[in-house]
């Protein structure tokens, strides 16, 4: 299964190439406003990294065969790579959402962002639980769905909180008709 995860991240780079080009490293850009303090995106990095850590150890302690969760880990880490170049291609020349909203509101609300406020959160949140499915890994779903998922939804709300003060009603309006990572659900 391992074989069949580097092929997948070789087939998303390649793609993020044919979407992005030179551009390729802003797909590791995973923020969009800044925020008083930091602490909520140390929060994210460590309980991210704890949970792919745990998967990677379970994968070699454990060298699990391949089964039917392990393919559909495949399909979901495609789809949250596939998800990050699509968001970072619709941003356009800008490195943030944030800074897209400062050049232009409206033109900050097309494409995956009429619908989700954060597709690169989202991405995250797929890339890693296709991860640790592909990896066999309970307990590392486990601690995405227990501690990462919350730091993710922590830091959201700190980035909404400036992103208001910033914006005020214009924010209002925009986070009405929208959600934070599941489009009709969340």
């Amino acid at each position: 299964m391992l074989k069949v995860l580097v092929a997948v991240i070789v087939l998303l780079v390649i793609i993020g190439i044919a979407m992005l080009g030179k551009k390729i490293a802003r797909t590791l850009i995973f923020r969009t406003a800044k925020t008083p303090s930091n602490e909520s995106i140390w929060m994210e990095i460590v309980t991210g990294l704890l949970a792919v850590g745990i998967a990677i150890a379970n994968y070699i302690r454990n060298k699990p065969d391949a089964n039917i969760a392990m393919w559909i880990g495949v399909l979901i880490f495609f789809l949250g790579g596939l998800l990050q170049f699509i968001a970072r291609k619709q941003l356009g020349e800008d490195k943030t959402f944030e800074e897209r909203l400062s050049s232009g509101f409206e033109a900050a609300q097309t494409g995956l962002y009429t619908k989700i406020r954060y597709p690169s959160k989202s991405s995250l949140l797929l890339l890693l639980i296709g991860l640790c499915l592909t990896l066999g890994s309970w307990w590392g779903l486990g601690i995405i769905l227990i501690l990462f998922f919350p730091s993710v939804l922590y830091r959201i709300s700190q980035e909404e909180r400036a992103l208001l003060d910033r914006f005020g009603d214009r924010w209002l309006a925009y986070k009405s008709d929208t959600k934070k990572l599941i489009p009709e659900i969340l």
